[in-house]
């Protein structure tokens, strides 16, 4: 078996190593930034935490959704000539960061920040499928997967090193920037181009926006959807109670509910000829409400990277010395267990998987200010390997089932739109949960809110229950599930 491994590793070129080794730095600075960057932004920056999460959540959501728009670029331009400037700009973007103090700096930079990183994991994983074949491929992958749980492992402590031994944590942001300039340094002297079919060159932006539109609804239904974000973002930043965000979303979604009743009186025969005169349409309901559904588990993971560590140094002060420690416990939990509960649950169809799942992350959430407040800030470590188990069972059979809903001739964009719920829940997520924290403590009681987020948990594992049981599908599914990666912005 050994020497087999060994064989199949010996197949891979110099570009398949070089690719792994980029994505083993990209992913390590990435989460050294990540790991003490909501702490940054809330406490030694003195934003506060409503305006640090509406921060958090929009690096994460670029991070996420620009890929899907842009990531296909490399396809036109060639993957080592993106890299090399997406590489680039994402060094200037980290160095920038390390510099503002104001709040439209520090956006400005983490936008420039998301913006280099938008193209890095399909260059990637693009890289890793044309370098291996069908023999070695699964193994390409795995190798793939697992340097980025080692790079997020690694983070945290190398994020704690850097800003204890020196006291100045905008050196972390120094630091991600240097290692993202050595990934550009191997991208430049080691890493070569691999051939790409002529079928599989890049669409232009907006044949891509286009077939989004088509899946998801139509042009019509995704301006309301931007609209939407960009007041929450928008209120985000501005502090901005969740009352009125509410009502500015209402109001936006109803002036849009008239123009499809009355546009057609006022534009007459041109109604249905354009993205604006047309009536709002959804598109494919049932990955409409897999990306609705799973959009609140990613919300709720977010918080492991804004609000828990936020309230891990309110417990405790002292706490803040190594916050960045407590973002090891996922990924070495990964690294350690995700092989064998990952065989465990390859028994079983995906539905059941990421119902057990979710419901023990309900219980990981729910227990955080149980285990916090009468064993001490410490113990939402503990919380947190409960998280990691959780995750462990949902997140790889959550893409196999969208391969399970997909039609035949769309599996390849269902599998891409399925990666949406990441975007839309790390963007939500952070404001959301502390614009709760903060209304819980309004009435005294700012710990319920880790309860609510637990029952927030169990609603999603219903519903997923239910939406399984509505499609009524008896399509079965592989028992094989790919190893889990972190998912955030790296």
């Amino acid at each position: 078996m050994t020497e087999n491994l060994a064989g199949s590793m010996k197949k891979f070129n110099g570009t398949f190593w070089a690719a792994i080794a980029v994505e083993l730095l990209h992913c390590l600075a990435s989460y050294t930034m990540l790991d003490y960057l909501i702490v940054y932004l809330a406490q030694d920056l003195g934003f506060g935490d409503i305006r640090a999460n509406a921060l958090y959540g929009m690096l994460l959501f670029a991070g996420c959704f620009l890929p899907i728009l842009i990531g296909a670029l490399a396809d036109r331009y060639g993957f080592r000539e993106t890299m090399v400037v997406s590489l680039t700009v994402m060094v200037a973007g980290y160095f920038l960061a390390s510099q503002v103090t104001s709040y439209p700096g520090m956006a400005a930079a983490l936008i420039v920040i998301a913006l280099g990183g938008a193209v890095i994991k399909p260059v990637i994983a693009g890289t890793v499928k044309s370098c291996s074949d069908e023999s070695n491929r699964s193994l390409g992958f795995s190798i793939y997967y697992t340097v980025i749980n080692i790079g997020s492992s690694i983070a945290p402590f190398l994020a704690n090193g850097v800003r204890v031994s020196t006291g100045h944590p905008g050196l972390i942001l120094v630091a991600s920037g240097i290692v993202e300039a050595f990934a550009l340094a191997v991208t430049f002297f080691f890493f070569r181009n691999v051939e790409i079919d002529e079928s599989a060159k890049a669409k232009p932006l907006l044949k891509v926006l286009s077939e989004m539109a088509v899946v998801l609804g139509n042009a019509r239904l995704m301006i309301t959807a931007a609209g939407c974000a960009a007041i929450y973002f928008a209120c985000g930043h501005y502090e901005i109670e969740g009352r009125t965000i509410a009502a500015g979303i209402a109001a936006w979604v109803g002036l849009n509910l008239l123009w499809d009743f009355t546009g057609k009186l006022a534009a007459g025969e041109k109604w249905g000829r354009g993205p604006l005169l047309d009536r709002q349409r959804f598109g494919d309901g049932r990955l409409l409400g897999f990306i609705i559904i799973f959009s609140g588990v990613w919300a709720l993971y977010s918080q492991i990277w804004t609000n828990i560590p936020l309230y891990i140094t309110t417990l405790d002060p002292a706490m803040k010395a190594h916050i960045e420690w407590f973002q090891a416990v996922d990924p070495i939990m990964i690294v350690l267990f995700q092989v064998l509960i990952g065989k465990w649950m390859g028994r079983f169809r995906p539905l059941p998987s990421m119902v057990a799942g979710i419901v023990i992350s309900s219980f990981a959430v729910g227990t955080v200010s149980l285990f916090g407040a009468h064993l001490g800030a410490w113990a939402v470590g503990i919380s947190l390997g409960i998280w990691s188990v959780g995750e462990m069972m949902f997140s790889p059979r959550s893409v196999e089932y969208v391969t399970v809903i997909a039609p035949k001739d769309k599996l390849a964009l269902y599998i891409g739109y399925g990666f949406l719920p990441l975007a839309i829940g790390f963007g939500v997520g952070p404001s959301l949960g502390a614009f709760l924290i903060r209304l819980f403590a309004k009435i005294g009681h700012a710990e319920w809110v880790w309860y609510g987020f637990g029952l927030w948990a169990l609603v999603i594992a219903a519903a997923l229950w239910i939406y399984d049981k509505l499609l009524s599908r008896s399509k079965s599914v592989g028992d094989a599930a790919p190893p889990t990666e972190k998912n955030s912005a790296a």
